[in-house]
């Protein structure tokens, strides 16, 4: 989970080297694998800061530091800076679209357009291809994201991360995009981005505030369904009440975690309780020294009927912890594409330019002792994207999900 935080002006040689070094060591000190995935971290550190002592800029030193974290291969190593970057999302402006994104291939589609936004206003639909945003071709975020070392398995999460950011920057900024219907129509659509009037994070850390969806309703009278965007703790009473009053008539409740890139871990735990009967360890994150188990503990009034959750390339974190979790423990099915398996947990610490860097803490297990991180969630029922099925207002992922819960499987 890739979050911005402010950087400072100043950039003077020394200011170049000093953040340069923090970041070289921090990750010598904490990072979760002292054998560095088998890197000399003594020798790629000397390497990148010969080049950081020629360096005319910062920007330049936050090239380098970004491409010695990509050396060790993994999530959740990164420098969280403000400053815009051709590829890399934007900071969240509070403004907002009313769209979402998904991919099949390296097509990009809108889905979840809402219809009181000003993209639908504009003419946007639910299955509209998306060729370019503010002039940039899609597929030019792909070949930068290529270009910039990123470890291949979070590549598609970072495309869709980077141009979704472009909904949801600065209130009143103008947006273009060009389009294409399923039926082959090309539009270039334009409208100015309003402000998110719904509910947002607190400030977390270096986590500035975030936009927080929360949907609940009832898909029929015996099947639920719970989507939310982030695992924040402002959301989970919300979500404990929800499922503690869920009819006992209900069978099934359909979990939606697609474009969820995480939390806090130890949520996922937390919601785990409320669909056990009894104790059960969903993975465990080795460290440095020692290990941390993610538990859920049941809780009064669980829901213990039908369980499915549905994932996509967005999926990530916490989301992955949760979903592989109860998947191997055989308490839920998984319907959608694979996720990313970026989940490893982080911390992030300030650098003295203002900038912070996220570090990898450890590697989490899941309870069949599989590594996460790279692997992703394997959905049990993979179900492809479909454009004309999303403009003809079809959920195809949601309606298999629907399916199996009210079949007899």
């Amino acid at each position: 989970m890739i979050l911005a935080v402010c950087g400072a002006a100043n950039e003077s040689r020394e200011l170049r080297i000093a953040t340069f070094d923090a970041a070289w060591s921090k990750v010598g000190e904490t990072y979760y694998d002292p054998d560095f995935r088998g890197l000399d971290w003594t020798e790629v550190g000397h390497r990148y800061r010969a080049e950081v002592e020629n360096s005319q800029s910062m920007a330049e030193v936050r090239s380098l530091i970004t491409k010695m974290l990509y050396e060790l291969g993994d999530s959740h190593l990164a420098l969280l800076t403000s400053v815009s970057d051709k590829g890399k999302a934007l900071p969240w402006g509070g403004a907002w679209a009313g769209v979402d994104l998904c991919s099949a291939g390296e097509q990009l589609y809108f889905y979840r357009v809402e219809a009181d936004g000003v993209a639908f206003a504009a003419g946007v639909r639910d299955g509209d291809r998306l060729l370019a945003v503010n002039g940039v071709a899609i597929d030019d975020f792909w070949r930068s994201l290529r270009n910039s070392g990123a470890p291949d398995h979070v590549i598609k999460y970072e495309v869709v991360s980077s141009v979704l950011s472009r909904f949801r920057s600065g209130v009143g900024d103008r947006v273009e995009v060009q389009i294409e219907s399923p039926e082959g129509a090309k539009r270039t659509l334009s409208f100015n981005l309003e402000k998110y009037e719904g509910r947002s994070s607190e400030p977390l850390g270096n986590i500035g505030r975030l936009p927080i969806e929360l949907e609940t309703r009832e898909l029929s009278e015996k099947v639920g369904y719970l989507r939310y965007s982030l695992w924040f703790p402002a959301i989970m009473p919300d979500i404990r009440s929800y499922l503690s009053n869920l009819s006992e008539e209900t069978d099934g409740l359909i979990i939606d975690l697609r474009g969820n890139p995480g939390g806090l871990m130890f949520m996922a735990g937390g919601l785990a309780g409320m669909l056990l009967d009894q104790q059960e360890t969903l993975g465990t994150t080795t460290m440095r020294s020692g290990h941390i188990n993610v538990v859920g503990f049941p809780q009064k009034r669980a829901f213990l009927g039908k369980v499915a959750v549905l994932v996509n390339e967005s999926t990530l974190s916490t989301s992955e912890v949760f979903t592989i979790g109860l998947q191997e423990l055989g308490r839920v099915r998984v319907f959608g594409q694979p996720t990313p398996g970026a989940a490893l947990p982080s911390m992030a610490f300030s650098l003295p330019n203002g900038d912070a860097l996220q570090i990898a803490m450890g590697d989490f297990m899941t309870p069949g002792g599989n590594s996460l991180e790279g692997r992703g969630v394997v959905p049990d029922e993979v179900v492809p994207i479909s454009p004309v099925d999303l403009s003809r207002g079809h959920d195809t992922v949601l309606e298999v999900a629907l399916h199996w819960i009210n079949s007899n499987e």
